[in-house]
Parts: C-alpha cells; sequence; structure tokens
C-alpha cells in the first residue's frame, strides 16, 4: 500500500470513527441532561482533573520513568492540603498554579490583614483572580492549629497530631504469554512471574513521616515476603520549629533549577506555557515512590528559617554493566533484574555522594548556593561513540551552582548558573512578565556546555534526563480574552553544540505550541492544540563510489488535537478527543497518524467511581505514532504509545467500602488489525492483543 491509499484509509477511518464518537457524545447528551444527579465531592474532581490535566500538559515522547513519584507527589499534595494560614512560601510553591509572587503576596497579606477565615477570601490578594483561585483550591485548606512551643516536642501528641495511617497493595499482570516466561532462564529467560506486585505502609502526621516500600517487577523473583528486589524507606521529623527536614532512609532532592540537582521528575514543555519552565524547588523530601535507581540513601536536613542551611549524605548500591574486572559502565535507572545477566550485577557498585545547599531569604527574593562530591567504587568509562565522548569517565565528580530568584517590579526573575569539576558548566536564565491583567509571559534562555556533566540534574530543555550540550532560547505567551477563553503559545528555538544521541554531528531545530481554550460555562470545555517539531537528524547516503555518507536532513513532527469535556451532571463526565500527527523523516518520508477516543467518568454510586474509554487508532509506521495518558490506579503513571492499527479499552473502577478501605481495579486490551506479533525479544507476544490488569486496596486510618 503507497504512501497515498494508506492516507486515505487512514482518514476515511478516522472520519467514521470520529462520527460514531460525535453521535455518542451527542446521545450522552441527551439522555443524561436532565438526569437527576446525585451530588459528589466537587473537590475531589477538581483534584483529579488538575492531576490529570498536569500529565497532559507535557510531550508524551519525553516521559522518562521519574515521572512515577512526580505523579505521586501531585496526589499526595491534593490529599494533604495546606493550611493557608500557616504555611510559608516554599510549601505554597509546591501547589500547581502557584509562583514565587503569588506566595509572597499570600503571606504578605495574612500578616498585614488578619488569617484568612475561608478559601473565597484569596480572591482579596493582589494577582489571584477567580481562575487562579479554582485551580489553586483543592490543595489548600484554612483549619486552624495551636501554635506550638519547645516543650510541644516531648509531648506524644505534638508528633500523631493529624496522624494518617495508609497501607497499599497492588498487584498487575499481562495477561498473555511474552517470550521471556516461555524461555528457560539459562536461555536468557525471566527468573520470576510475570506478576507485578507493590505494597507500601505509611504513617505521617503534621511532624513525623514513617515509611517502607516494596516492589517486584516482571520477570523478577518473588521467593519469601522478605525477598522483593526492591525495599525503600524513611524516618522523616517535618517542620519542627528552624529544623525543617531531617530524614533518615531514602530521600529526593531538588534546589534551585533543576541544573546541578534535581530527582524526582519534572515537567517539560507542554501545554502550561508559563509555569513550566521555571521550577519552584521542593528541597530534601522523604522518598516514597517505587523508583529503584533515582533519589539518594542515607541522612539529610535542612535548617533555618530566612537563611536555610542543608547538607545531605548518602551511600548506595547501584546497578551497572561491566566491562572487565576494572571498568564499568554508568549507572542503569531502569531498575530491573530480570534474568540471570541481570541478577549477576544487581547492585554490584557502590555509590558515595554528599553535599549541601545555603539560601537566603530577601524581601524580594532567594539567593542559593549548592554544590556535592561523588564517588563511585570502581571507575567509570565512557564510550567511544561520538555522542559518549563528553560522558562523565572516572571515579569522582564534584559539581556547585548558584541561583536566584528576584521580584523586579512587574517580573519575576529566575536562574541558575551551574559548574561541573570537570570543566563544563550550564547557565539558565529567564523572566515572568505580568503584562497587564490578562497576559503573561516568559523568556527563557538555556546553555548547557558539551562537557557539562550533571548526573543528577534535571535542566528545562529540549532533551529530557540530565541538561548537557544544548542551547536554546523559550518564550511563551498566555491571554485571556474575557472569563471563558484563554490562548497560549510557546516558541523554542535550540541547537545541540556537539553529537547528541545517535547522531555524529552538531544539530539544531525549533519547536512552538498554539493552544485555545474555549469554556462557554462551568461544565462545558472546548481546546484545541497544534503543535510542530523541527529538528536535524543523520541519515545514511551513498556516494558514486560505494561510500557512506552522513547526511544531515530535517525531521517534521506536527500533531494537532481538538478534546471537548462536558460535565453532564455531578455524576456524568463526558470527554471526547481526535488527535492527528503528520511526521516526515528523512529517507524515508510523511506517514500520518490518527487517534480519537471517548471516555467516560460515571458514579453509579456516592462511593463507586468509573472511568471507561474506548480508543481507536491507526498510523502509518512508528515515526507517526501517537499517545495518550490514562486514569489508573492510584499512583501509578500511565502514558500509553500507540502505532499501527487498531483499538484499545480500559476501564478504572474505584470503590470506597468504607471511610478506611478503598479497591481499584484497572483492566485494558489493545487489539491490532494489522499485526501478529506484539513487541521484541523476551517482550514478545504471539497474536494481536495484549490484555493488562491491576489491583490495588488501600488501608488509612
Amino acid at each position: 500500500m503507497n504512501l497515498l491509499s494508506a492516507s486515505r484509509h487512514s482518514i476515511l477511518f478516522a472520519f467514521r470513527a470520529f462520527q460514531i464518537v460525535v453521535i455518542s457524545f451527542l446521545l450522552t447528551f441527551h439522555l443524561f441532561k436532565s438526569a437527576a444527579a446525585q451530588q459528589q465531592d466537587s473537590t475531589q474532581a477538581r483534584i483529579e482533573w488538575d492531576i490529570e490535566r498536569a500529565l497532559q500538559e507535557f510531550d508524551g515522547e519525553e516521559t522518562d520513568q521519574s515521572l512515577e513519584e512526580l505523579l505521586e507527589f501531585l496526589q499526595t499534595l491534593a490529599n494533604n492540603p495546606l493550611n493557608v494560614n500557616r504555611a510559608g512560601i516554599d510549601e505554597l510553591l509546591q501547589v500547581p498554579g502557584m509562583n514565587f509572587r503569588l506566595a509572597q503576596s499570600i503571606v504578605e497579606y495574612r500578616n498585614r490583614e488578619a488569617p484568612f477565615e475561608e478559601l473565597d477570601d484569596l480572591i482579596d490578594v493582589s494577582g489571584i483572580g477567580q481562575a487562579t483561585l479554582n485551580r489553586i483550591r483543592p490543595y489548600l485548606t484554612v483549619s486552624r492549629g495551636l501554635d506550638r512551643g519547645r516543650d510541644l516536642y516531648l509531648n506524644p501528641r505534638y508528633w500523631t497530631r493529624n496522624s494518617r495511617t495508609e497501607g497499599f497493595s497492588r498487584y498487575q499482570q499481562t495477561l498473555e504469554k511474552q517470550r521471556g516466561y516461555q524461555r528457560p532462564d539459562t536461555l536468557g529467560g525471566f527468573v520470576g512471574s510475570p506478576v507485578k506486585y507493590y505494597q507500601r505502609y505509611r504513617y505521617s502526621s503534621n511532624h513525623l513521616s514513617l515509611n517502607i516500600t516494596q516492589d517486584k517487577d516482571p520477570g523478577e523473583p518473588l521467593e519469601h515476603p522478605a525477598g522483593f528486589d526492591y525495599t525503600s524507606w524513611h524516618i522523616a521529623f517535618q517542620e519542627n520549629g528552624r529544623l525543617k527536614d531531617l530524614i533518615i532512609g531514602d530521600y529526593s532532592v531538588a534546589f534551585g533549577q533543576g541544573l546541578l540537582l534535581w530527582s524526582g521528575g519534572a515537567f517539560g514543555k507542554g501545554s502550561e506555557v508559563i509555569r513550566t519552565p521555571n521550577k519552584n524547588e521542593r528541597g530534601v523530601r522523604p522518598f516514597t515512590s517505587a523508583q529503584e535507581m533515582i533519589g539518594f540513601r542515607g541522612i539529610a536536613a535542612t535548617y533555618g528559617n530566612r537563611l536555610q542551611l542543608t547538607g545531605f549524605y548518602s551511600n548506595r548500591q547501584r546497578t551497572a554493566s561491566e566491562i572487565d574486572e576494572t571498568y564499568i559502565r554508568f549507572p542503569t535507572e531502569s531498575g530491573y533484574h530480570r534474568t540471570l545477566n541481570e541478577r549477576e550485577r544487581r547492585l554490584n557498585l557502590a555509590q558515595e555522594t554528599f553535599g549541601g545547599r545555603a539560601r537566603i531569604q530577601i524581601p524580594n527574593g532567594f539567593f542559593g548556593v549548592s554544590g556535592f562530591h561523588n564517588r563511585f567504587e570502581r571507575p567509570v568509562q565512557e564510550g567511544t561513540l561520538p555522542w559518549q565522548i563528553n560522558n562523565f569517565h572516572g571515579q569522582t565528580l564534584s559539581g556547585y551552582s548558584a541561583d536566584y530568584r528576584l521580584l523586579a517590579g512587574p517580573a519575576l526573575l529566575f536562574g541558575e548558573a551551574a559548574y561541573s569539576n570537570n570543566g563544563g558548566y550550564g547557565v539558565l536564565s529567564g523572566a515572568e512578565l505580568e503584562l497587564g491583567d490578562r497576559t503573561d509571559a516568559i523568556a527563557v534562555y538555556r546553555y548547557y556546555e558539551p562537557s557539562f556533566q550533571s548526573i543528577f540534574g534535571a535542566g528545562f530543555g529540549e532533551q529530557s534526563g540530565n541538561p548537557g550540550n544544548e542551547e536554546g532560547f523559550y518564550l511563551g505567551l498566555s491571554h485571556s480574552l474575557g472569563s471563558k477563553v484563554r490562548i497560549s503559545a510557546y516558541i523554542d528555538q535550540f541547537r545541540f553544540p556537539a553529537a547528541r544521541f545517535q547522531q555524529r554531528q552538531p544539530s539544531s531545530g525549533y519547536d512552538w505550541l498554539s493552544l485555545i481554550e474555549y469554556s462557554p460555562n462551568p461544565d462545558l470545555q472546548f481546546y484545541a492544540l497544534i503543535r510542530h517539531k523541527l529538528r536535524e537528524e543523520e541519515y545514511a547516503a551513498f556516494d558514486e563510489m560505494g561510500r557512506e555518507l552522513r547526511i544531515l536532513g530535517e525531521t517534521r513532527r506536527t500533531g494537532a488535537r481538538f478534546q471537548a469535556e462536558y460535565q453532564v451532571n455531578p455524576s456524568i463526565r463526558l470527554r471526547t478527543r481526535f488527535d492527528t500527527v503528520r511526521a516526515r523523516t528523512i529517507p524515508e518520508g510523511a506517514s500520518l497518524g490518527y487517534l480519537v477516543f471517548q471516555d467516560i467518568r460515571f458514579y453509579p454510586f456516592q462511593n463507586v467511581k468509573i472511568d471507561a474509554r474506548i480508543t481507536l487508532f491507526d498510523t502509518d509506521d512508528f515515526d507517526s505514532r501517537v499517545f495518550q495518558f490514562e486514569n489508573d490506579l492510584l499512583y501509578v503513571l500511565s502514558n500509553t504509545m500507540l502505532f499501527d492499527r487498531g483499538k484499545r479499552m480500559y476501564f478504572v473502577i474505584n470503590y470506597q467500602a468504607a471511610s478506611w478501605l478503598d479497591f481499584w481495579l484497572k483492566a485494558a486490551t489493545t487489539v491490532y488489525s494489522n499485526r501478529d506479533i506484539i513487541s521484541s525479544g523476551n517482550l514478545q507476544i504471539d497474536g494481536n492483543r495484549r490484555s493488562d490488569i491491576g489491583i490495588q486496596a488501600r488501608v488509612r486510618f
């Protein structure tokens, strides 16, 4: 089938699918418009909507495993809202939609006027309009608490105030047989069962957190209750006078703009064009997720108020491929130990890290300096390919940085400069601007030298992961046309001064995004989004003598999306989406991809929530692949990539059996109409269907 006929087939397929979806949308609208609605917890609904939107606000192609911790951070914050009458600027900055200017205005208003009696009083704070208030409301509360004194530290009630105990148990499995479970482990097969099992127990209060997390990935063995492949734990003391944090065990670190020290995930470029380039640091925080190879293990503490001092020490085992008896490759981040080879090198490398930070708060902002020193037990050897020559090698690495965040009239200035002791450096500097009551803008410049070795960083940029080998300028703009329409856009020009991954020469590119959101009433929302990316890529060609040449050509990817969301009544929410992607690569040429889905959120009873979706997709090849974020079990991130032709269906049921007991069930299946084999290697499925099931229970007191 040539490209033209394939494109016509795809267009016809997408058009018919879209007709079906629209008809179902209108029929459901008609059937339920006059139905009696059972009142649901609207605050919880807004929290869930915010989390879903946050996960959709970055490019699916830039997804990495560290986002699982970010998802857990957002959901934990939503379940434990901040007291707006006691939270400091650092705490308020963790709220989605909050920036330094708004956080400072809230603190100054309550100190100058009076404590907030209710959340609606926040509308009197400069810079907070109704839209901003609606976005931050789910994460805040006005509950009052007694002021603590030094004598309270010896009172058990001080440590148990607002205490919560949670226990999780989660089971997930792919139902079809995969190749790795059919071949013996001596021939490279998996040594364990296909079950993914996770459990977590946590006690937390205003000032104390105790946690243990255990995880077994599919293919890993579990021979006895204490035989989990991964176990994480911590004991943390929080907000105890000047001692802000004291963590023993596993923790994450997030300072400045993330150029030097940032573990725990961060959003990249997306439809939230103003907030994401400017990171709000999270400091040191207890680590609770099942992401095995990120974060630190040891002790960390933060002390002070306006002048805060942080120190941390970590000593943990990592997994690395061995080159010979002396040298290893840089540690992996997958955390999989499923085959005999993977298990042989499990936790075969000791990594010791220590560092700290000093930050001072001034009337209009912050200044901070950070540093670390890292030592591996064995020397790391860089690769020999062109894009590997600037990678870290050796046993030790030190890094230093300075960052700032300042209010200057209508501008919020922010930035960080970092240096690694191999001689590389990175710089990021930007400004958020309020151009009137309805318009916000942001401009960010970044330059990460090719030799900059930021092994713990996650700076803003085109490339996901550690910042390095990149220069770029980002410009974003957001404008409201009244209370019902908002327009957002960004453009980002970037270049890679040296060879990047799988390339052999410098390259460059740009991308832009345009978004229009329309909400005629609180129950009906539409948005349309267009995103275009051009990036130079190498491809192989041959001259007249048959010699291979590496030619630099332009690849393009353009995506368009339309989504409609309707809250029929408090019990029913409908969402319809249509995505199309056009990719052009050299020398393959152009390819097209489409996705259309209809989903429904339904509360048949007050204690039961059902999310269900059917997705139809058709892509010419892998280059025109499409993505969708899915509802899932609590603290589980699902970013599903789809290509070829087929359909995907899933449902998630959340049943609150009692105030202390919740159950989740997710079942999903993807059926391909043009494939008889799914995936490859040990994950290969012989057939055209992949089905997954997940069950989770939570007990809380």
